[in-house]
């Protein structure tokens, strides 16, 4: 992967971190959404690109970008929403 290539990753995992952030009800911080993001968009490309299996054009790069951010950012915040019901079970069944 070329330098533009990590950069195109980067700003894509960016916005959907931004997004993301925006669009969750709690907050979980904006530099946590960001940095999944980013990791997420990073990640696949890498991957792809050693393996051989997308170019390094610009369409190609940004949609497994976006889709490894989105997917990873959506991972994340059903694992939070899934760690904060178990807790709030757990209170319950104290009382």
């Amino acid at each position: 992967m070329t330098v533009e290539n990590y950069i195109l990753a980067a700003l894509a995992g960016f916005v959907a971190g931004w997004i993301a952030n925006a669009l969750s009800r709690n907050r979980f911080g904006f530099s946590v959404n960001l940095f999944v993001g980013v990791f997420g968009a990073i990640l696949p490309n890498l991957f792809l690109h050693d393996a051989e299996m997308i170019s390094t054009r610009f369409l190609p790069v940004l949609g497994v970008s976006l889709a490894g951010s989105g997917v990873l950012l959506i991972l994340f915040h059903i694992s939070r929403l899934t760690e904060r019901v178990r807790r709030h079970d757990r209170s319950r069944d104290r009382l």
